[in-house]
């Protein structure tokens, strides 16, 4: 009776490991990636990252928690956690820069054919306040491709 009891609950286990690996591979396969594209007229900072003019490919994998940003002549690439998301089907596919005086900085990444805003919020009092008392926000155009 003891080794019935054995076998059902390796039974039971293996079945439970077997179900976890199903929705463990099909998030995976339902996890998509998509590219960007876009040329900064002029200097921006992105996070901690001071980007010079110039043009750069995003690549946004919506099963990590990073974007990598690249200089399309590989001159400069970084890592930028991906913020807050926001469900958002309109608006331009754009990246917003904050301009504030002779600076600018990336406060969002629209995608709305994606269905999904990247905000990226002021972390800090003082990037809180520069944002309050900003000039304009411009809209950089980005290009995207799903894979």
């Amino acid at each position: 009776m003891k080794s019935k009891t054995i076998r059902h609950a390796i039974k039971v286990r293996l079945f439970a490991v077997v179900l976890l690996a199903t929705f463990a591979f099909a998030g995976a396969a339902n996890a998509q990636t998509v590219a960007a594209r876009f040329n900064l007229p002029f200097e921006v900072h992105w996070g901690k990252t001071l980007l010079p003019a110039g043009e750069y490919s995003a690549t946004i994998d919506s099963s990590a928690n990073v974007a990598l940003v690249r200089s399309v002549h590989g001159k400069m690439a970084f890592f930028t956690p991906i913020p807050i998301k926001v469900y958002n089907r309109t608006g331009n596919t754009a990246l917003y820069v904050m301009v504030r005086g002779n600076e600018r900085t990336v406060r969002s990444l629209n995608l709305p054919l994606r269905g999904i805003s990247l905000i990226y919020g002021p972390g800090t009092d003082a990037e809180r306040e520069m944002l309050a008392k900003a000039d304009q926000i411009q809209a950089v155009p980005v290009i995207t491709a799903e894979k």
